[in-house]
């Protein structure tokens, strides 16, 4: 084994329920309700559809539920389907560092390898914060986009970590699943540039799937090759070009705390991003009033260096056409913010995308990066807001950290709030109220075949 696969296989293999810290098992208990609010948002989203008629195209026993069905599909299908509809509206938590990534992402594989494994909720916990843990830490070890990679290649390896420890893998045989997910693994970030596509929702889903499918792999018998992140033509060098500063210890080594508590949970289904740039652009339209909006001159955004990279520079971020460009689209999310005073699923809809005076108020926008901003990344998402009025007045506001934030957490409650708004209109509320109790209590759970069982629509 090279260092680090000796390093990541000892983690995976080592970590144990006892290891975890309080305040991560309630985190993770928070991302489970708040990703399944965030799945039943998008139930009938075109890539969920998609993904539904996918998985439910096979049938497997023992298998994993396809959520919103009794269908028991392969583990691998149901991984992926899971994990698309948890991030195809784009509202699912974050994490920024070197590279982005959406934790949540994971959970997919987590719930169909538990289900199909019959494995309890404590062990469900487990690989949720252990799948977090890697994921964060391969985020803050190096960059992958200044290449071309997508961020989602680091859930080849996040998840498979979670399916190998599910599956009861030994270390050699989770050395080699790794080796397997991380050379078949890797994605291309052009599903992020441009005009984006209904691919995206599916990208890390797809790596999700790769990663259950190399630890299946190696169960039932296959080995996967060596030095796979120093050798030759290894990952460092292929394609983190040479970059790769892994922390020395993990999540439960030595008093370190786990990822899951840094991450943060999305309050607006838009790119994490924006979320201060929402907050500031809704105290905005307070201070200028509704009413005064059509007198608007400019708008200013001053962003970090790698918001700006990411949601505030392409043309297409002034002319988007679909949703998953809109909510991509720093001067359109500010402008519909503005217009609006809110930011829901409607904002991204035709309607608005192809409103005249919504699209003449995007054009009014600009976006600067602002040094103070990118020298706070990664503790703070800052966005500065300012707005000049055609009298020559001139409003700002700043928001450092947005709701959801670990610095501004959302209270259990809203969260609760937050799943009921998503669920309603597909669960009944005592279908709700037994998926937010068995939730709050995962860790007593025997089996998450209640879980799933309790959201089986007519």
């Amino acid at each position: 084994m090279d260092r680090y696969e000796e390093q990541i296989t000892r983690y995976v293999t080592g970590l144990s329920y006892e290891r975890l810290s309080d305040h991560a098992i309630s985190c993770a208990k928070e991302r489970w309700l708040d990703s399944l609010a965030t799945a039943w948002a998008a139930y009938d989203a075109p890539p969920a559809i998609g993904m539904r008629r996918f998985a439910t195209s096979a049938t497997a026993a023992p298998g994993a539920t396809v959520m919103g069905t009794a269908h028991k599909a392969p583990m691998d299908y149901a991984a992926l389907y899971l994990a698309t509809l948890i991030r195809a509206l784009d509202w699912n938590d974050t994490y920024l560092n070197r590279e982005p990534a959406h934790p949540s992402d994971n959970l997919g594989a987590v719930l169909a390898v538990a289900e199909a494994e019959g494995r309890t909720g404590r062990d469900l916990l487990l690989a949720t914060i252990l799948a977090y843990e890697l994921h964060c830490r391969l985020c803050d070890a190096a960059a992958l986009r200044k290449k071309g990679w997508d961020h989602v290649t680091y859930g080849s390896i996040s998840s498979t970590a979670a399916a190998a420890k599910l599956l009861g893998l030994s270390a050699e045989q989770t050395r080699d699943a790794l080796a397997i997910a991380i050379t078949t693994g890797n994605y291309l970030r052009q599903t992020r540039i441009g005009t984006i596509s209904q691919w995206k929702a599916a990208a890390f889903a797809q790596a999700s799937q790769n990663g259950v499918r190399a630890a299946l792999y190696v169960k039932h018998g296959l080995t996967g090759p060596s030095d796979i992140f120093t050798g030759k033509h290894g990952f460092i060098n292929q394609i983190t070009q040479g970059e790769f500063d892994l922390a020395l210890k993990f999540g439960g080594e030595d008093r370190e705390e786990f990822k899951i508590v840094d991450t943060y949970i999305k309050y607006f289904p838009a790119e994490y991003h924006s979320q201060s740039a929402i907050w500031a652009a809704l105290e905005l339209r307070e201070d200028i009033g509704a009413e005064r909006i059509a007198g608007i001159e400019r708008i200013h955004v001053e962003t970090s260096f790698h918001s700006y990279e990411i949601i505030g520079k392409e043309p297409e971020k002034w002319t988007p056409k679909t949703k998953e460009t809109a909510d991509h689209s720093l001067p359109y999310i500010v402008a519909v913010a503005l217009m609006d005073g809110d930011i829901t699923l409607e904002q991204f809809d035709p309607t608005h995308l192809g409103d005249a005076a919504l699209q003449s108020l995007v054009q009014k926008v600009t976006v600067a990066e602002n040094k103070h901003y990118t020298e706070m990344y990664g503790k703070s998402f800052p966005n500065k807001v300012t707005v000049t009025m055609q009298d020559g007045t001139v409003f700002e506001q700043e928001v450092l950290d947005p709701k959801g934030h670990p610095n501004n957490p959302l209270k259990p409650k809203e969260l609760e709030k937050k799943f009921r708004a998503a669920a309603g209109p597909w669960l009944s509320v005592d279908q709700q109220d037994r998926v937010v109790e068995m939730v709050w209590r995962m860790d007593e759970l025997e089996s998450p075949a209640p879980l799933m069982q309790a959201m089986v629509l007519p």
